[in-house]
């Protein structure tokens, strides 16, 4: 794995939870809280151009509803199930073009496709997969990267 490929994502979502709820992002997680997968809510992102792949961000609820109460400066218990959800998009939505800004040659462009909550299955992804694993106010969360294309240069 590319030590690039690591700052990018890392520096991508820090500069997310940072930026939009004032989120300390760490990628020390051997003492993180880590939920069960039913607890979890998953979003997707299509990568169309120039490299195809997709990107999840998998979420515990309680730390989403945490984030979504920081930006809506509303009490947890207020929140809507679909305020969740655009939140969980808007996050990877901002986290990819962040890592893609980052990762892509400065004059390159890209295609993303739509978010999408993801029910079940995001591991069934046909591209090879990296998952990276890291936490906030020790809750543990993750972002995945499946892209064959994302992987290349690093193994010659």
């Amino acid at each position: 794995m590319s030590e690039k490929l690591e700052q990018d994502m890392y520096r991508a979502i820090a500069t997310t939870l940072e930026n939009m709820a004032f989120l300390q992002v760490c990628q020390e997680v051997e003492e993180a809280r880590r939920y069960p997968s039913e607890e979890m809510a998953v979003s997707r992102l299509l990568i169309h151009d120039p490299i195809q792949g997709e990107l999840f961000l998998l979420m515990p609820k309680p730390l989403l509803s945490k984030i979504v109460s920081s930006v809506y400066i509303m009490p947890e218990e207020e929140l809507s199930e679909q305020m969740l959800l655009d939140m969980l998009c808007e996050l990877i939505n901002t986290v990819a073009g962040l890592f893609l800004n980052a990762h892509l040659p400065e004059d390159q462009t890209y295609s993303l496709g739509l978010p999408e909550k993801v029910l079940e299955g995001y591991e069934d992804s046909p591209f090879e997969m990296k998952q990276w694993d890291f936490q906030v106010e020790n809750v543990m969360f993750s972002l995945a990267l499946a892209g064959d294309g994302f992987f290349i240069a690093e193994q010659s």
